[in-house]
């Protein structure tokens, strides 16, 4: 199934204009070094983590916003960037650690990255979603999977499904296939 809307609406689109609508509730917050996600990538992303000179292995696409995943990652970035910038003692180490220098080689991974394809082509590939399927009707009906089906069960509440340490048990519980004399399948 493609996720597609009937009214041609992409992934990308809606996605860009959700980080976008988010955006603007931010950029009205005091204190951003950045009031939007292109201003970031434009003055701090692409000035500040360049391609080798002979462009190497690395992929990186000029139409980043193109691509779902990519305008994912940036997104995360600048919000931990604009949380993390805060903290004046180990908020950029902690930025560079476990958001940006993760995300970026994910980003320009030249095999597997969303720019891969692109950086192969040497233009802007546009590539397909993920195909998906409908799993069999009440299969994510299950209080692991789905907080409405939590809640509707009165013995739940959504922080006892939070925090549950083995929410699946319940779901393979109920999944296992047993015989009419009474042993499982």
């Amino acid at each position: 199934m493609m996720p597609e809307e009937s009214n041609g609406e992409t992934i990308s689109s809606r996605l860009y204009d959700y980080l976008e609508s988010d955006s603007a509730d931010e950029a009205s917050a005091p204190g951003l070094v950045f009031s939007s996600l292109l201003e970031f990538v434009e003055d701090y992303v692409a000035p500040v983590l360049r391609l080798p000179a002979d462009e190497g292995p690395l992929a990186w696409c000029p139409s980043w916003w193109a691509h779902p995943e990519a305008l994912a990652r940036l997104a995360a970035l600048w919000r931990a960037f604009e949380y993390l910038r805060g903290d004046a003692s180990l908020g950029m180490s902690v930025w560079w650690r476990d958001h940006a220098d993760p995300h970026m080689r994910v980003l320009r991974d030249p095999l597997t990255g969303p720019f891969a394809a692109c950086r192969r082509a040497g233009t802007h590939i546009d590539q397909p979603p993920l195909q998906t399927e409908a799993p069999p009707a009440g299969m994510l009906d299950h209080p692991a999977f789905s907080l409405e089906a939590a809640l509707a069960e009165e013995a739940l509440t959504a922080e006892e499904i939070r925090n549950s340490p083995r929410p699946w048990l319940g779901w393979i519980a109920l999944t296992q296939p047993t015989l009419d004399d009474g042993t499982a399948g």
